[in-house]
């Protein structure tokens, strides 16, 4: 990818002028803890807040009593579904547990008060009684998906099946800003709320509903926001109890979360094991799958639990396959609930289906890149609906492998391996080819909006309903702008996550940066200048097919009559807004391959090598594809290598540091290769597909494929992520003294 130039935030960024949650904090301001279930289970037998109270600098001091009290029950309960078509009530979540703990770090109690310091002292000071409960795990939902009775009659008629299990851990976002927050009330009832959030209309949206306050006297601001992920995208107790109180205080009220609090107590993602089926031919021809898959939706399931449901369509991959079928189970556990996470489903059905293929060809002792080109879906058949319903309207899969194993051909492969052996290192090819959702949800794709206001004198104003929480949407959209108007990028100011600037917006998440929003600012600018030129020609008295535009300028065409933006706006300002509603998801698609060694004498893994090739769509900005494959590729990388929230019997954390999460560093991490392939959609305007989950789905399918690569020339027959040397090192040993791997 060629460089195109630097960001624009960088600047601001990397001088230390961000503004996030904890910068700026108004005089006054209080500060507010909470205190956390330290079981994962549990019956909260009594809380006595008046010791607490007493203390010195205390302003205040919330319990589930005080919600009772003011008639606020908590979250609604989330209707779950079942395979009969019936809906399974979820248990409601409570702002402040009252009654039983169900997992870890639940919040019992809020402490406000003058300091931090002062807050952490008050809250030492609850006396809290805690007993033991059992927590009763049940069925939270299910369902099958496809047609079950038609993929196993093809599973049993097949020449040959494969079969592989899939077992992703719990994992923390980790975000490099923690959740918080800052509410501030003013004297009409309304309120301004600054959140580290990657969806301020969301948040909106949930105070009014679940206080029953207008919508139009609440302002959410994200600002800059260090990290989300998927975590951030939702109204969190924790903003909704710091609201409450800044509305009961009449005060400005801030909350921070611990790096510990993240660990323990924040929504977590994936969970999820599977068993998947792959069945073919005597050719080596796919022809059918079915996909069984099991998640841990902790103690309250929600739309976060769904990720694999909403995704299970992925595990027919880039392939024809006649018949597919999926069931989905989520069950309760004493654990936090779960929450969206890069990718949210898309990785565990690509990692599934490629496990399967792998499986398949060290089987037929088939070489198992040749084994997945002769199944993909040809260019020539698109529109292609798969067998579980995705309508790829477009792509190229042939060509985006192609691109994908430069300089990993069977001749390079088996040299590399020969040398890593005489070296006494075990040498992994991994592969795996991936397509995902954009811009959807698949269903039914949501809007979003876009809003450019052109005052009197400064910069013209653009504010997207996309947020940015690192991606680099102000580069993008500011480019956008820029080339549509034909002005300099320093012309322009772009508005980052306010509810205030923008009438609705869909926040961050699916890809759907440039995908949903970047169409709707498309649309924006088109209506800036049909209305600017309807203006102009006003002003001047002419048609207004007699006037031209260029670089900010509204001409009539044989005069010298002139007009510039700002001018038309005069002193009132001038605003345009526009929606754009996509009428299917759009999917990008991907070839990832990665090159690695396994020290047997230590299961240390070295990446020797890692290329990714992906069909974007149109490649508007490629710094940031390049930049979000970069991160997306070593999010997969570190989960497949070393990540996962452990947890004992009893639910207690035992990776709840950054000493015992495993995270990436950047010197584990080899120079990435990437490449893109354009085929441009027709599904908006832009002809872009999205970029910001790509590198996820396809890396850790490819990471793990090239693990159980190295792994199977030691005779170790299967294995399940991560590989930390010690697990890596442990299954080797295994296989060494004749057991089973």
């Amino acid at each position: 990818m060629a460089e195109f130039g630097g960001r624009i935030e960088d600047a601001r960024l990397l001088a230390g002028r961000g503004r996030f949650v904890a910068d700026d904090l108004p005089e006054g301001c209080l500060h507010a803890v909470f205190l956390r279930a330290d079981r994962a289970s549990a019956r909260l037998a009594s809380l006595d807040a008046g010791p607490a109270r007493a203390m010195p600098g205390v302003a205040l001091v919330l319990t589930a009593a005080d919600f009772e009290a003011a008639g606020v029950p908590g979250f609604p309960a989330e209707a779950m579904p079942m395979e009969d078509s019936s809906e399974a009530v979820a248990p409601a979540m409570p702002l402040l547990a009252g009654g039983a703990v169900r997992h870890l770090g639940e919040p019992l109690a809020m402490v406000v008060a003058a300091s931090r310091a002062a807050a952490l002292d008050a809250a030492e000071a609850l006396d809290v009684a805690l007993e033991e409960a059992r927590f009763a795990g049940s069925l939270a939902f299910r369902q099958v998906l496809g047609d079950r009775a038609a993929a196993e009659a093809a599973l049993a008629a097949s020449a040959h099946v494969a079969r592989a299990r899939i077992e992703v851990p719990r994992l923390s976002a980790a975000p490099l800003e923690t959740r918080g927050a800052l509410a501030v009330p003013d004297a009409a009832g309304g309120l301004l709320l600054r959140s580290s959030t990657q969806n301020p209309f969301a948040v909106r949206r949930g105070l009014a509903e679940l206080f029953g306050w207008p919508e139009s006297g609440i302002r959410v601001q994200a600002g800059d926001v260090g990290g989300s992920f998927g975590q951030k995208g939702f109204l969190s107790r924790e903003e909704a109890v710091l609201a409450f109180a800044a509305r009961r205080l009449g005060r400005p009220v801030a909350w921070s979360a611990t790096r510990s609090e993240t660990f323990a107590a924040d929504h977590q993602a994936r969970g999820v094991a599977g068993r998947i089926a792959l069945g073919l031919d005597r050719a080596g021809r796919f022809t059918a799958v079915l996909g069984e898959f099991e998640v841990d939706v902790g103690a309250y399931p929600g739309r976060g639990a769904t990720g694999i449901l909403n995704n299970a369509a992925g595990i027919t991959g880039v392939y024809a396959i006649a018949q597919a079928a999926a069931v989905v189970s989520g069950h309760y556990s004493p654990l936090p609930p779960l929450a969206p996470f890069r990718g949210n489903g898309r990785p565990e059905a690509t990692l599934a289906i490629e496990q399967a293929i792998d499986r398949a060809a060290r089987a037929l002792g088939a070489d198992p890149v040749e084994l997945r080109r002769r199944n993909l879906v040809p260019a020539s058949a698109m529109p292609y609906r798969t067998a579980l319903g995705f309508d790829l309207d477009c792509g190229a899969f042939a060509r985006v492998f192609d691109a994908a194993l430069q300089g990993a051909g069977p001749e390079a492969r088996a040299a590399r391996r020969r040398r890593a052996s005489a070296r006494g290192r075990l040498y992994g090819f991994g592969f795996a080819a991936c397509v995902e959702s954009a811009g959807g949800p698949v269903r039914r794709p949501r809007p979003d909006r876009a809003r450019i206001t052109v005052p009197a004198e400064g910069p013209i104003r653009l504010s997207a309903g996309a947020l940015s929480a690192g991606q680099g949407h102000e580069t993008g959209m500011v480019r956008l702008a820029s080339r549509a108007l034909g002005l300099p990028e320093d012309r322009f100011a772009y508005v980052n996550g306010d509810t205030g600037a923008l009438s609705e917006g869909r926040g961050m998440g699916g890809s759907s940066g440039l995908a949903v929003a970047g169409p709707a600012l498309a649309a924006a600018l088109e209506r800036l200048l049909g209305e600017g030129k309807a203006r102009a020609a006003a002003r001047f008295g002419g048609a207004v097919t007699a006037v031209r535009y260029a670089e900010g300028v509204f001409a009539e065409a044989g005069t010298n009559r002139s007009a510039t933006l700002a001018e038309l706006a005069g002193a009132e300002g001038w605003a345009v807004e526009a929606e754009f509603r996509p009428e299917a998801a759009v999917f990008p698609n991907g070839a990832h391959l990665c090159e690695l060694e396994i020290d047997p004498e230590t299961g240390a893994v070295t990446l020797l090598r890692y290329r990714g090739a992906e069909d974007i769509g149109r490649v508007l900005n490629p710094d940031l594809a390049a930049g979000q494959l970069h991160g997306g590729i070593a999010m997969g990388l570190s989960e497949a290598l070393g990540e996962a929230l452990v947890h004992d019997a009893e639910g207690q954390l035992l990776s709840g540091s950054l000493m015992d999460y495993a995270l990436p560093r950047a010197d584990g991490l080899p120079a990435f290769e990437l490449a893109t392939v354009e085929v441009p959609t027709a599904r908006n305007p832009l002809g872009v597909k999205g970029v910001g989950e790509a590198g996820t789905v396809g890396a850790l399918a490819a990471a793990m494929s090239a693990i159980g690569d190295a792994l199977a020339g030691a005779g170790v027959a299967a294995f399940q992520m991560p590989a930390t040397p010690g697990r890596v090192w442990q299954v080797l040993e295994v296989a060494r003294r004749g057991g089973a791997g």
